[in-house]
C-alpha cells in the first residue's frame, strides 16, 4: 500500500505542477485513497508554495488534496459535478490504471473531503461533532456550485444548531457583518426560510448608505466581502436588504415623528388634553426639558429636521444607538386614553421592541427556492417531525416569530436519521 500511495502521489505531483504563478517548488498534495481500484485522481485546491514570500497565507491555507476515486461514483453525485470532472480540464492517461486526472483548483479541499467521504459511504462528521461557520460556509458553497445539497440531509439540522453561537445574543454594533453574510448564504443553500429572513433583517438593521448610495456596514465591508474571500450572495438579497432597511426606517421615523408632534403641538384636528405624568408630578417643565434634549440630540446627529426614510443614510441600528447613548430620553408611553405619560422606560427600549415587530415578506422567487432547498437538505422533513404551530414556509416573518420558531424546533430535541442516509 505504501508503494501504491507513493506512485499515486508522484502522478498527482506531475499532473498538478506547472499550474502556479511562480516557479518555486510546491508542497505535494495530501493523498486520500477512497477507492484503491479507482480510475481517477481528483486534485482539489491549490498547492501551497514552499517559498514564504509567495505563500502569503502562511500555514493557515489548506494545501491541495489528491483524491483517488471511482469516477462513476463521483460524477454520479450530480450532473454539475460530473460535468466538471469530465470537462476539458480533465486529462486522460491512456495505458495507465489511472484513466483520468481532474483538477478543481478553486474549490476548498477540506469541504470537498467531507463530500467525498459522504459519497463513498464514510461518516465524515459524527452526530456529536460540530462545524464552525467557515467550514459550513465552504461546504455550502460547494453544495450550491455542484448541486450536492441532497447529500447533506443527515447533518443539516445539527449544522443549523451549530450556527446559533454566531447569531443568538450577538451584538453586531460597530463590527463587520461578515458572520451575518456567511449565515445568509448558508441558510439560502440549506433552505431555512425563517433564519434566511432573520439574516436579511439583521443585515438591513445594520446597513447604512455610503457616499455612492450603496449599502455598507459599520466597517465599510458590506456587500459580501471579507479579507480572504468573497462571500457568495443570494441573487435577490441586496434588493431584499435595501427594501427591509427602508421599511424599518419608516417605522422608526414614524414613531419619532408622531411622538414629537404630539408632545410639541398636540393632536391636530382634535381637542387635545395636555398629557400629565402618572406619578402626579407637574409635567410641564419635565416634558419640555426632555423634548428639548430630544431635538438637540437629533440635530447633533444630523437627523433633524427628520428627512424621509429614503433620504436617511444612517442605519436603523445607529438610530437605536443614538437613544441608547441618551437613556434620559423618556419613552413617552401613554396610558388612560392618551392623557398620561409614563415617566419610566427609555425611548431606545421602545425602538428595540419596535424592531422585533419589523416584518419582512419574502419575494416569490426566494420563497420558492428556499422551499425547494429545504426538501433537498432534509430540513423540510425535520420541521414536519416537530409538528410546529408556525409553518417554516409562511413567507412573512418578524424577529419575534423567528425566535419563537427556533425555540420550538430546539424544544423537540434531535431526531437523527438512520445511517447511511438514502442515496438520492
Amino acid at each position: 500500500m505504501a508503494t501504491f500511495t507513493s506512485n499515486v502521489l508522484q502522478m498527482a505531483s506531475r499532473r498538478s505542477s506547472g499550474g502556479g504563478r511562480c516557479s518555486h517548488p510546491k508542497l505535494s498534495p495530501t493523498v486520500e485513497i477512497l477507492d484503491p481500484e479507482g480510475d481517477m485522481l481528483l486534485i482539489v485546491g491549490k498547492q501551497i508554495c514552499t517559498d514564504r514570500a509567495c505563500n502569503s497565507a502562511g500555514n493557515e491555507a489548506s494545501n491541495a488534496i489528491c483524491f483517488h476515486v471511482n469516477s462513476i461514483i463521483v460524477a454520479g453525485a450530480s450532473p454539475a459535478l460530473g460535468f466538471a470532472l469530465y470537462s476539458p480540464s480533465a486529462v486522460a492517461t491512456p495505458g495507465n490504471s489511472i484513466e483520468w486526472v481532474a483538477r478543481l483548483p478553486d474549490d476548498d479541499p477540506q469541504a470537498m473531503h467531507i463530500i467525498m467521504n459522504i459519497l463513498f459511504g464514510d461518516l465524515p462528521i459524527t452526530p456529536d461533532e460540530h462545524v464552525n461557520i467557515e467550514q459550513l460556509l465552504n461546504l455550502a458553497i460547494l453544495a450550491d456550485k455542484y448541486d450536492l445539497t441532497h447529500h447533506l440531509t443527515y447533518w443539516s439540522a445539527q449544522w443549523v444548531q451549530d450556527m446559533e453561537p454566531y447569531w443568538v445574543g450577538r451584538k453586531f454594533v460597530d463590527t463587520s457583518t461578515e458572520d451575518l453574510e456567511s449565515l445568509l448564504w448558508i441558510f439560502w443553500v440549506l433552505g431555512h426560510e425563517p433564519l434566511y429572513t432573520y439574516m436579511i433583517l439583521q443585515i438591513a438593521f445594520h446597513s447604512a448608505l455610503d457616499a455612492a448610495g450603496k449599502l455598507t456596514d459599520p466597517t465599510g465591508q458590506l456587500c459580501f466581502t471579507s479579507e480572504s474571500r468573497e462571500v457568495p450572495v443570494p441573487p435577490y438579497a441586496p434588493i431584499e436588504i435595501g427594501h427591509a432597511r427602508i421599511e424599518v426606517l419608516k417605522m422608526i421615523r414614524k414613531d419619532i415623528k408622531d411622538t414629537l408632534e404630539e408632545h410639541l403641538h398636540g393632536r391636530g384636528g382634535s381637542v387635545w388634553l395636555r398629557c400629565r405624568r402618572m406619578d402626579g408630578a407637574d409635567d410641564g417643565a419635565w416634558r419640555q426639558s426632555i423634548l428639548v434634549a430630544f431635538v438637540q440630540m437629533l440635530e447633533a446627529e444630523g437627523v433633524w429636521p427628520l428627512p424621509c426614510a429614503y433620504q436617511l443614510t444612517a442605519s436603523p441600528r445607529s438610530l437605536v444607538e443614538i437613544f441608547r447613548a441618551n437613556p434620559s430620553i423618556s419613552a413617552f408611553k401613554h396610558h388612560h386614553d392618551g392623557q398620561f405619560c409614563e415617566p419610566d422606560g427609555t425611548f431606545w427600549e421602545r425602538i428595540e421592541r419596535l424592531l422585533r415587530e419589523a416584518r419582512f415578506t419574502l419575494p416569490a422567487q426566494s420563497a420558492i427556492h428556499l422551499s425547494e432547498q429545504a426538501v433537498k437538505s432534509g430540513l423540510a422533513s425535520h420541521f414536519r417531525s416537530r409538528v410546529l404551530a408556525i409553518g417554516p414556509d409562511k413567507g412573512h416573518w418578524n424577529v419575534r416569530e423567528i425566535l419563537e420558531f427556533q425555540e420550538a424546533v430546539a424544544a423537540g430535541g434531535p431526531v437523527p436519521p438512520a445511517w447511511p442516509p438514502a442515496r438520492s
